[in-house]
């Protein structure tokens, strides 16, 4: 078998949890236990609540000759694959909205063999509505943002699938679910920043405990991260202590402070030129004062180019950062250079 189960009594109710590892499975999509599940469910008249760590169609196209991923032209992200209400395909960027048509060849080596990539809301509600003849609704930030919004458009459909993001994280008032899955549980793992695991956790424990009824399928190709199995077992505590070894070893908070200076600007070689200047200025003053366990470097953030605008960072990690920030806002004069600071930074993305 591919997955195993827990079993949990919350509110004198036995929750049953079964995590898949989705390595062996031979459709990377639905595990053979979410299609034996859905296949019982619906000729059992009861509501499955399918959540997506996506919105929309795809996470954007690519080139299967060359591998080029199209990007916008403002911002260093891929874009996004999207069907309008007709059905017809076009582009978009999720950070500045600006709309792109969807390239019938390559840009990039112009071969024919450019396909959408990931699996987003429109296309699981595709692939269910094509294998199970059901037509799913789908619960999103474009037509729904709050609960009670939510409430009403689920008084108007009569799907017993409902697909969305984060919104069904809360289950829907006056709805009852019976099972609740999980497609990419791990998808929050991929972000480089040392709260990924938390929030991935987070994420997971506080749905299953918000559904008190319902049954759970948590699918991951990662089922043995310390995030995936603690919340399947409803156990904060384990995590808690996983993830405080994991931030003492890397001198994260609470163990460390942490600081962070970002720079921006439209043209990119200005933005080397100042970060590296003021890098090397705040290499000298650490040694100047002695701090040797204090952690300086410089890199990306998750996203590169926001709104035509280059981004990099200086990272900051250490014990007297407070004293050390107090000391170079005056002899680096940070108020005049166009730095933000983040003093007590939560996240280094």
């Amino acid at each position: 078998m591919n997955y195993e189960q827990f079993l949990h009594k919350i509110n004198n109710k036995n929750k049953k949890i079964f995590l898949v590892d989705m390595r062996k499975e031979e459709n990377y999509h639905f595990s053979e236990l979410v299609q034996e599940w859905i296949r019982k469910y619906t000729k059992q008249n009861k509501n499955i609540t399918i959540i997506v760590n996506k919105k929309w169609y795809a996470s954007g196209v690519i080139c299967r000759d060359c591998g080029h991923i199209p990007q916008c032209k403002n911002c260093s992200v891929s874009i996004s694959y999207h069907n309008d209400q007709q059905g017809h395909p076009f582009g978009l960027c999720h950070i500045c909205k600006t709309h792109y048509d969807i390239p019938p060849k390559c840009p990039k080596c112009q071969s024919n063999s450019i396909r959408p990539y990931g699996l987003w809301i429109q296309q699981v509600a595709d692939r269910i509505q094509q294998t199970y003849n059901i037509i799913p609704d789908i619960i999103d930030t474009q037509t729904v943002n709050s609960p009670n919004k939510i409430k009403k458009h689920k008084q108007q459909k009569h799907s017993n699938i409902t697909i969305g993001t984060s919104l069904l994280t809360t289950p829907i008032k006056n709805y009852k679910t019976d099972i609740v899955i999980f497609l990419n549980a791990d998808l929050g793992l991929n972000i480089p920043d040392y709260t990924a695991a938390s929030k991935n956790f987070f994420f997971l424990y506080e749905t299953i405990q918000q559904y008190k009824d319902a049954h759970f399928i948590v699918q991951s190709f990662d089922p043995e991260h310390y995030s995936i199995r603690s919340a399947c077992k409803m156990n904060k505590e384990a995590f808690q202590r996983e993830d405080e070894v994991y931030r003492k070893q890397y001198n994260y908070p609470p163990y460390s402070d942490l600081c962070v200076l970002l720079y921006k600007h439209e043209t990119e070689e200005r933005v080397y030129a100042n970060v590296d200047k003021l890098h090397k200025e705040l290499l000298y003053y650490k040694e100047k004062y002695t701090l040797d366990d204090m952690e300086i470097y410089t890199t990306p953030p998750l996203i590169y180019k926001k709104f035509g605008k280059y981004r990099y960072n200086i990272i900051i990690k250490g014990k007297q950062i407070k004293n050390f920030m107090d000391i170079i806002y005056t002899k680096c004069k940070l108020h005049n250079r166009w730095f933000k600071v983040d003093r007590q930074a939560d996240s280094v993305i």
